[in-house]
């Protein structure tokens, strides 16, 4: 019996041993072959979540690319950069939303729960080292199993069908056409807006700095950005404490902060998304200001405040 099952546990690693080679070589060979390249004109790229995904149409916006894809947080943001940067040389400049939810501690659940990990990982797992998977095998062993046979499935029909392509599987504009802004005002409470000591995501916040430092370490210019929202917007509570880290961590980063841009409720999908009047309008917008020389203003933010005043009394 001893004997058994000392076979067996042999024959299972044996088994374990040629799965986790196949694995390693197709990952290999994907990470080799990915294709990310964008439009030969590309110069600025645009990363993040919702927010940014439904605010800049870079339909109207020249030589920009938007990247950005729901729920993504900057754990896999960031081998999708790493990806598109490295494959566009042309970038010159990269805008990362920076915006209030992305420092609460929830955003651990848009790295590892289960259908955050289900999504993310099969795509990504590729360009990911021993170090970064196992931030999720750490934190969610099942789910990371479970991805990891997904993953499995998709890098075999990758290399199967010859299919390296990414470019049109990382996130674009979204198109909101919802309006949802009046009923959602009819429900807020008078004291929605209160500071809330939130707990923050250190792993988020982490993959955030190490894109920071890959994009200075490639010679690009980072631009942290926060794209509009509607004044009442309860994400606002946690305002004191986004304050303090991105002072604290992130001082030495440019920011641009579009939160305030003014626009019509009607221009809103809802009180944190844009819909796609209000991106239309901000899009525009954004590409005047690029177009007039924002990245050359030595205080951004001050011709930015300057431009968002003039807009309110000549439109608003």
């Amino acid at each position: 019996m001893r004997n058994f099952i000392k076979f067996t546990a042999f024959l299972l690693s044996v088994l374990f041993a040629i799965i986790f080679i196949f694995i390693e070589s197709f990952e290999a060979q994907i990470n080799k072959k990915a294709d990310f390249k964008l439009k030969t004109n590309t110069k600025y790229l645009v990363l993040g979540h919702s927010h940014p995904e439904c605010a800049f149409n870079d339909s109207f916006i020249t030589h920009l690319k938007n990247i950005s894809e729901s729920a993504e947080s900057y754990y896999y943001t960031y081998f999708k950069a790493k990806k598109v940067i490295e494959q566009n040389p042309s970038i010159e400049t990269v805008f990362i939303e920076f915006t209030n939810n992305q420092i609460n501690e929830s955003m651990n659940d848009w790295i590892w729960e289960e259908a955050y990990i289900d999504y993310g990982y099969p795509k990504y797992a590729p360009f990911m080292n021993s170090t970064d998977k196992k931030v999720l095998i750490k934190n969610n062993l099942s789910g990371f199993l479970n991805s990891s046979s997904l993953s499995f499935k998709n890098n075999f029909s990758q290399i199967l069908n010859q299919n390296y392509s990414y470019s049109n599987s990382i996130g674009g504009y979204l198109s909101l056409k919802t309006n949802k802004t009046d009923s959602l005002l009819g429900s807020v409470k008078s004291n929605a807006f209160k500071e809330k000591a939130i707990p923050i995501s250190e792993i988020n916040l982490n993959y955030l700095s190490k894109l920071l430092r890959f994009c200075q370490e490639q010679g690009k210019n980072a631009i942290l950005i926060r794209s509009p929202q509607h004044k009442k917007h309860s994400g606002y509570s946690n305002e004191s404490i986004y304050q303090q880290i991105r002072n604290s961590r992130y001082s030495s980063i440019e920011y641009l902060d579009f939160s305030k841009f003014p626009l019509k409720n009607s221009e809103f999908g809802d009180l944190e998304h844009l819909n796609f009047k209000g991106a239309k309008i901000f899009s525009i917008w954004f590409d005047h200001l690029l177009n007039n020389g924002l990245l050359k203003q030595k205080d951004k933010p001050v011709y930015i405040n300057k431009e968002i005043k003039a807009r309110m009394r000549n439109n608003i």
